[in-house]
């Protein structure tokens, strides 16, 4: 299972985006890996017009909806807490989305640095390896 973060949403259907990124989304979906979560759908269709919400909710619902228990943002906090502590200030969401996808034994495509950083300290796959 691969949760993928809204930066390589973002990526995946701009233009011009990152080929990585869009290649590494493509073969998610195709491969019937591809994830999200509640915080990843309303980062991204939830500030988009009408059309484009349209397009991007009828996407999404083929993909797998990983859930958001009480567990998740217990884990949120520790990773909020602990890299703190290192000096690194995660936003909330990206923790949420960090332990979203340790809870479900899912790895993370992104293009945000924050999840690099998270990385470094926890055991959270992340692909591709760059920010």
């Amino acid at each position: 299972m691969i949760l993928i973060d809204s930066s390589a949403w973002i990526e995946y259907y701009k233009p011009m985006g990152d080929t990585q990124i869009k290649k590494a989304v493509y073969t998610a979906i195709q491969n019937d890996e591809a994830a999200i979560n509640g915080i990843i759908l309303v980062e991204i269709a939830g500030f988009v017009r009408e059309k484009e919400r349209s397009l991007i909710l009828t996407d999404f619902s083929a993909f797998h909806f990983l859930p958001l228990p009480e567990s998740v943002f217990q884990t949120a906090v520790t990773i909020c807490s602990d890299m703190r502590k290192k000096g690194i200030t995660v936003p909330p969401t990206d923790a949420i989305i960090a332990a979203c996808a340790l809870e479900s034994n899912a790895s993370l495509l992104h293009r945000d640095t924050h999840f690099t950083e998270i990385a470094r300290h926890f055991p959270l796959t992340v692909h591709p390896a760059r920010p």
